[in-house]
């Protein structure tokens, strides 16, 4: 089967894997939009094609990607499933939904994924050129996943095959990694503002710390990466730590404490981290 892939949605997701797929020859007909002035600048920005309206897109293309928000997507699926999509592949690019979103698909002769390009797209007009670093996420009808999966190994990026009933606890992880660790570096850098060092200062004098942890967990992992007060058993550090942490954060700085315990007794086998464990469960909450 020969792909010609069509978007609906024209923002940041449908613009730069549109760019993507259109440097790396694959071919694209082009996007439709609620907002056509939208689909104009991403179909010349592609090289492709924009629609006014959607069931001309529909027509035009046998592989559709649905790049919307997620709570725009049942909806999106409502109204195209009133077309004729026999044999037509139909997927969406939501990391907390499945492809189970599109019920009743195989009805109709058509066939639904879910893709998740596992990167952050933070602008539409040059994330495309990182794109050959991530992986990328499928699971749906097993009629073309293999297909599907080769297509993106062949443009050199590696593919996690999922099981849909596993895509909130999968999303979870890609959240965890990435908004989370955003916020919890930002707690980091305010408890340095609060020392009376300007935001600016304080997110340089910490990003050595950041980016030195990332690549030593890349190089090393985890377990090896592993350094600081829990993981050489330093309890007076700790008890200075929890007489000054903010309430608000003494929850958050217990479990992610107790975490590191468990990591530190897999590197250091012969070392008792009972009393720490005892320490850190009987914080004030």
């Amino acid at each position: 089967m020969d792909f010609n892939i069509g978007f609906i949605g024209a923002g940041r997701v449908g613009v730069s894997l549109g760019k993507y797929f259109s440097i790396h020859k694959l071919e694209l007909s082009g996007y439709y939009s609620k907002n056509l002035n939208s689909a104009k600048k991403a179909a010349r920005f592609t090289n492709s094609f924009f629609y006014s309206e959607l069931k001309t897109l529909i027509q035009s293309c046998n592989v559709i990607f649905i790049t919307t928000p997620d709570d725009v997507i049942p909806q999106i699926w409502s109204e195209i499933k009133e077309y004729n999509l026999k044999d037509k592949i139909i997927c969406h690019t939501s990391g907390s939904l499945s492809s189970s979103i599109f019920f009743s698909i195989n009805t109709l002769g058509a066939f639904g994924y879910s893709i998740h390009p596992m990167g952050v797209f933070f602008d539409k007009l040059t994330t495309y050129e990182s794109l050959d670093k991530i992986y990328f996420s499928i699971e749906g009808d097993e009629q073309y996943l293999s297909a599907l999966k080769n297509v993106f190994n062949g443009l050199g990026n590696k593919v996690i095959l999922i099981d849909k009933d596993k895509k909130p606890l999968y999303h979870l992880a890609s959240v965890t990694v990435s908004n989370l660790v955003l916020s919890l570096l930002d707690i980091g850098c305010r408890y340095l503002v609060d020392c009376g060092i300007d935001n600016e200062t304080a997110l340089s004098a910490l990003m050595p710390l950041i980016e030195n942890n990332i690549n030593n967990i890349k190089k090393s992992g985890f377990i090896n990466a592993l350094t600081g007060p829990v993981e050489r058993m330093d309890v007076d550090t700790i008890n200075h730590h929890l007489s000054v942490i903010p309430d608000k954060d003494a929850e958050l700085y217990k479990h992610l404490s107790l975490n590191l315990v468990d990591l530190s007794e897999k590197k250091n086998i012969q070392v008792s981290y009972d009393q720490l464990r005892r320490i850190l469960n009987n914080m004030r909450r």
